[in-house]
Formats: structure tokens, C-alpha cells, sequence
């Protein structure tokens, strides 16, 4: 998917939010990628974070944190090289002006504005949006006025080629603060692709999601829960992410929406097994009429369908000598005289 049209998407985009979870590690970045692609996402995200960037004298703590979840500038090149190998999108959430120059000189086909920075950071926003790359703009943090305002900036640029993704920035959030129902109403409000970023724990809100419309699911994503970084805790493991992908993938086949007009072969067959038959419940002599109590119902694949029992008590008699607990059929009845 070198070429995406957010406002096409043809499945549901999956990606797994690698972000800082790679603890400063080349190799576990690299393992995290490989185990991403098994497990069947179409993208990995990671964060473009500096420390030297971002903070203007940092505490000590912040020193501290940030030689975990920093993302080397010179590994960006080796890591997008490293999915393209494995057949899989590369991008990163830029947090200062500098890393979208990385992120363009090495070619990623996608931008992703995260809500820490739509909603502080309107310089570095409007230097995304003016690239007119494939842009995914994060909700958390951002109020529905600089939710608007940013929007107008894509669309004042002619950046029609973005997807808002509704999130919340608790970690985790408690589903009771979920809020899926802002995918609907963003979508009714922009007429945009709406996506979900997902910090609840486990899957169950990315499905619920996809059933209410979102086409592109953002969940945080590492192979070892206990690293010593932030986000590690909230995030799903491979097994989890590959259940999640086969949860969607079987959503999106059950919300296809092709008219149901008739039934299937197999439904047809299923019905026409159980259909109840006509049964009598008394014998019955030559041309004697029948009411409606002279029967019973029960299964059978032949015999006069019980839906018919108005022609046979109206227009129908018997033909001979009929006898109780025998099935009804067509053959052994006459018109009435």
C-alpha cells in the first residue's frame, strides 16, 4: 500500500502503535516490526521524540525517561528500510520540526499528527498539512474548537487526503470513558474516514469501533509487556494484535452490504427439511370434508405444507377410505362438489 487514499480505504487500516516501546533498542525495534507483519498489521507507527528538541533545560526525571523512549535520528532511515523489507508501512509521529524533515528524506508515505502536538504545536501542524501527504490527526487532548480550526487549515491548504482519529489520552481508559460514539458523530460532523486510537485494555474497543464505522485502528503494540517504558503496560502482545486483526477482518465480511433478497442454497434446503406436514387425526371415508382439528403437525421432507391448510379445509375433500396417522398428500384429496 505505497499509494493510500484515506478517503478510499478499501479494509480497515491496522496499525500497530510500536511508539516508544522499543526501550532504545535497535534490535527489539527491529524484532517488534517482524512480529507486527506476523500478526497482521498493515502499518507500524513509532514517535519521533528528542530530548534535546523538545525540552529547554528538562529535569533530571525527564533526562531519565527520555533515555528510554528517545528515537535515535539515525535509526529512522534503518527502520523504514527495515519495513520496507518486510512489506510494511513505516511512519512516525513527528514532536518537533526537525523530525518531519527526517521522516520526508527517508520517503514515508504517510504523517500522523499527534493530539499532543495538534493541539500546542499549530507550527508543526500546519508544516504536516502542507505536504499534502496521507495525514492521520489524533483527537485526544483537542478541544472541538482546535479540532475545527485544524481542519479548516487542511482543507484552506486543499488537503482533502486525511482521516481524524478519535482517541483519549488516559492510559489506559476505562472503557466507561470510551466514548465510541464520537466516531459517528465526527463523521456526521466532517464527512471524514473517522479511526479509532485505542488505549483501553485489550481489543474489545478496536471492535467495537470497526462495527460503528471507524476504518482505521491505531493500538499500542510490544512483544514484552514489562519493559520499563510508559506505554508498555497498555499495550497488546502479538497474539493479541493477531486476534484483533482476525476479529476485524471477520466484522467487515459480516457488515458487507449486499441486499439479501433471496435465501442461500443451504437455507433453502435447511427450510424445506424442517417443514411442518398436514397429519390426521381421524379416519376419514370417501368425499368427507375436513376442518381445521382433524390434524396434527410434524415434520417431514413431503407432504401438503401446513401453510396450506386453508385450501385443503375450503376447496377440499377427501378422495377414498383415509385413515388416522396417515400424511396428507395432494393425490389423496378431490375438489369439493
Amino acid at each position: 500500500m505505497k499509494n493510500i487514499d484515506l478517503n478510499n480505504l478499501q479494509q480497515t487500516f491496522i496499525i500497530a502503535e510500536i511508539g516508544s516501546n522499543h526501550n532504545q533498542s535497535l534490535s527489539l525495534a527491529k524484532e517488534m516490526i517482524s512480529a507486527a507483519k506476523e500478526s497482521g498489521a498493515d502499518a507500524v507507527k513509532f514517535q519521533s521524540i528528542n530530548i534535546k528538541e523538545l525540552y529547554f533545560n528538562p529535569t533530571n526525571d525527564t533526562i531519565k525517561m527520555h533515555k528510554k523512549i528517545d528515537l535515535l535520528e539515525n535509526w529512522h532511515y534503518e527502520l523504514k528500510e527495515y519495513c520496507d523489507d518486510k512489506d510494511i508501512i513505516f511512519f512516525s509521529a513527528p514532536t518537533y520540526l526537525k523530525a518531519i524533515n527526517i521522516l520526508e528524506n527517508i520517503g514515508v508515505v504517510l504523517h500522523k499528527l499527534a493530539s499532543a502536538q495538534v493541539g500546542t504545536f499549530p507550527q508543526l501542524v500546519e508544516k504536516v498539512i502542507k505536504l499534502k501527504k496521507p495525514t492521520l490527526l489524533s483527537t485526544g487532548i483537542v478541544s472541538y474548537e482546535e479540532l475545527s480550526k485544524v481542519i479548516k487549515i487542511f482543507f484552506d491548504n486543499k488537503h482533502d487526503n486525511f482521516a481524524i482519529l478519535h482517541c483519549n489520552s488516559l492510559y489506559p481508559t476505562p472503557y466507561e470513558k470510551a466514548n465510541l460514539n464520537l466516531i459517528q458523530v465526527y463523521k456526521s460532523m466532517f464527512n471524514k474516514t473517522i479511526g479509532y486510537s485505542d488505549h483501553t485494555n485489550g481489543i474489545y474497543a478496536s471492535l467495537a469501533a470497526v462495527t460503528l464505522g471507524a476504518k482505521v485502528i491505531e493500538k499500542h503494540f510490544t512483544t514484552d509487556k514489562t519493559l520499563p517504558i510508559p506505554d508498555a503496560s497498555i499495550s497488546i502482545t502479538p497474539k493479541e494484535f493477531k486476534d484483533m486483526v482476525e476479529g476485524i477482518r471477520a466484522i467487515e465480511q459480516a457488515l458487507t452490504s449486499q441486499n439479501r433478497v433471496s435465501l442461500e442454497s443451504e437455507e433453502k434446503k435447511f427450510k424445506e427439511a424442517i417443514l411442518y406436514r398436514l397429519i390426521l387425526k381421524r379416519d376419514k371415508k370417501p368425499n368427507e370434508n375436513f376442518t381445521e382439528d382433524n390434524f396434527e403437525y410434524k415434520r417431514h421432507p413431503s407432504g401438503i405444507d401446513c401453510r396450506d391448510i386453508d385450501i385443503v379445509v375450503k376447496h377440499m375433500c377427501s378422495k377414498y377410505n383415509l385413515k388416522k396417522g396417515e400424511l396428507l398428500t395432494w393425490g389423496m384429496l378431490a375438489g369439493k362438489k
